[in-house]
């Protein structure tokens, strides 16, 4: 949960930081920031979920990195927690990817 809400803080700040700059299309430049840090933790989250299926690398159920760990704290690690929260993930960047178009469409017509 980490992850999340310092991704979120720091989208927030970038898209404010972006209008007040006057760089164009603010929005749409922190939903590319969103699908970059969604990029990361879905790699992270894949990572430590395949890990966890092989029961020879560890002793028990483990994250096996940072970003996995800022994501799931310290409570409640299971197969299939880690599972679902890397499908969730996945379809997470996946709505961002196509929200993307939208919000360059949205800007552009803002701007005529």
């Amino acid at each position: 949960m980490l992850y999340i809400f310092v991704c979120i803080i720091f989208i927030i700040i970038s898209i404010f930081t972006f209008r007040k700059v006057g760089i164009s299309n603010p929005y749409s430049k922190g939903l590319f920031l969103a699908i970059v840090l969604s990029f990361v933790a879905v790699v992270c989250l894949a990572q430590n979920y395949t890990q966890n299926l092989i029961p020879e690398v560890n002793d028990g159920i483990g994250v096996s990195n940072k970003v996995a760990y800022w994501i799931f704290g310290e409570d409640g690690w299971s197969q299939e927690k880690f599972r679902d929260v890397f499908e969730k993930s996945i379809y997470f960047i996946l709505f961002l990817i196509v929200l993307y178009p939208v919000f360059l469409v949205f800007e552009s017509k803002l701007k005529k």
